[in-house]
């Protein structure tokens, strides 16, 4: 059964926004509450989850402008997720490979600082949401 993934609502005043990059493509099996779009609106940038597991399939393209509500991909969440050695599974071992092996040599430098903390401010992402879950750190302390 294919789950349409819609534009969600992201404020009172907003009726339109654009689908800046697509994170996964047409054809990719993506977990749950994986991100798989960035898109922005004229008061911020969001990013869309995947709803179930499944293959994606998109139906909008990087640069349309749509409105609230628009269907812009649709999950299979009836697709098997691909085993390894198939052509799929071997895409992602691939991308996911640098990522993994460049940590380790990052976690070995030491971390420089200035010695001052500076606080990181959640930003006003529309005037009727007052609430917001962190979904993931993209850099560690380590990474900086």
């Amino acid at each position: 059964m294919a789950v349409d993934i819609k534009v969600p609502t992201v404020g009172e005043s907003i009726s339109e926004v654009t689908l800046l990059k697509w994170v996964k493509k047409t054809g990719e099996y993506v977990e749950r509450d994986e991100v798989i779009a960035e898109l922005e609106s004229e008061k911020a940038t969001f990013e869309v989850n995947a709803e179930k597991a499944g293959i994606l399939t998109t139906t909008v393209a990087e640069g349309d402008s749509i409105n609230i509500g628009d269907v812009i991909a649709s999950i299979d969440d009836s697709a098997a997720r691909p085993q390894a050695g198939t052509p799929a599974a071997d895409d992602d071992t691939k991308e996911a490979a640098p990522q993994k092996s460049a940590e380790p040599a990052l976690a070995r430098e030491p971390l420089k600082t200035t010695g001052k903390e500076v606080p990181v401010k959640i930003p006003t992402v529309g005037e009727s949401i007052s609430e917001v879950t962190l979904l993931k750190w993209v850099k560690n302390r380590e990474n900086m």
